[in-house]
């Protein structure tokens, strides 16, 4: 169950990753855009934030940047995870 036997592992376009042939994880969603997914359905009520910790936890994992701006889980071809699913 290798990352790069992976279908939500594609490679980085940073260079730096590329050449020590690393890729990122697509399954594992920025925090920021899994609630934004809650807040698009309800509003920002006691219910949503509910709502928005449900996500979290179903998602299994997620990556978190301060700026809300990007985050992305960067691997090496060999590292492996329970979200993993065959291409």
């Amino acid at each position: 169950m290798r990352c790069d036997s992976c279908k939500h592992w594609a490679t980085d376009d940073a260079w730096e990753a590329q050449e020590i042939g690393f890729g990122w994880c697509q399954a594992v969603r920025e925090r920021w855009k899994i609630c934004d997914d809650e807040r698009n359905r309800s509003a920002r009520t006691e219910a949503w934030r509910s709502a928005a910790q449900n996500a979290l936890k179903n998602s299994r994992a997620y990556v978190e940047d301060g700026s809300e701006y990007h985050a992305a889980l960067i691997t090496g071809p060999d590292f492996f995870c329970a979200l993993f699913a065959k291409g």
